[in-house]
């Protein structure tokens, strides 16, 4: 369970604080005029969380690239079979030429 502390109290106990957040793992939710402004963690729980955020960014940009080849392969459905076989024989091409 985070502790919560106003922001005049962290100033007098700062020291205190960042003690307790270090040596026992707990966060530490800071109010100014009883509303939320900021949350103390300790280090290695921020650098989890900024993996996290990378994993998610990544995984944002494959769903993007996800979407897209699967509109290309609903768009390329419709192919007629000569379409189709005239994909195919460029792609060879393709791959021959490398």
């Amino acid at each position: 369970m985070a502790v919560i502390i106003q922001s005049s109290e962290l100033r007098r106990r700062v020291r205190e604080v960042l003690d307790r957040v270090r040596m026992e793992q707990e966060p530490v939710i800071v109010r100014t005029y009883g509303r939320p402004q900021a949350v103390l963690i300790p280090y290695e729980q921020f650098e989890a969380y900024q993996a996290w955020q990378s994993r998610q960014r990544e995984r944002v940009v494959w769903l993007a690239e996800l979407r897209n080849i699967a509109e290309e392969v609903s768009a390329r459905a419709a192919l007629s079979d000569d379409e189709a076989s005239a994909l195919i024989d460029e792609a060879v091409r393709d791959i021959r030429a490398s």
